[in-house]
């Protein structure tokens, strides 16, 4: 299992099924299982404004205080299951909510996120830049989730 480490809000988000693809801009050949990581790092600030957004898109199922959005942590479990150049058909195809908890620019990349299921309580975790390997005092924690949620 893989393990990426992304920014609050999207981290959350995420965690929450409403953000189905990660946006970078950076490709990856990975298909497989993928923990997502908060960051230990303060929420984005471009994030404060999604979360405004995702509030009205969803009719309030975002949440909206700090505290909801946990840092240097595992989140979620999911599987990645594509990674799409992006293009104008691509970003067309895209819901309002998607398009506003992303970075949707030509030429970027989409990371599509499926099976994606929210920790029951989050894992501290000392995350890094890129894609890398899921330590194994983590990894054994990890997959006995996994089985428990097939």
């Amino acid at each position: 299992m893989k393990i990426i480490t992304i920014w609050q809000p999207w981290a959350t988000l995420i965690a929450l099924g409403l953000k189905q693809y990660e946006t970078r801009s950076w490709g990856t050949d990975y298909r497989g299982g993928l923990a997502i990581h908060a960051a230990k790092r303060q929420i984005d600030p471009d994030g404060k404004y999604a979360i405004s957004q995702a509030f009205e898109l969803t009719g309030g199922k975002v949440p909206r205080l700090r505290r909801h959005y946990p840092l240097g942590c595992i989140v979620a479990i999911s599987d990645l299951t594509d990674c799409k150049r992006m293009t104008p058909l691509l970003i067309g195809e895209q819901t309002p909510l998607e398009l506003a908890l992303g970075y949707w620019q030509s030429g970027r990349f989409a990371w599509q996120l499926e099976n994606i299921v929210a920790l029951p309580e989050p894992i501290p975790y000392r995350g890094s830049q890129g894609l890398c390997d899921v330590r194994p005092d983590a990894l054994e924690i990890l997959m006995e989730l996994s089985h428990e949620q097939n």
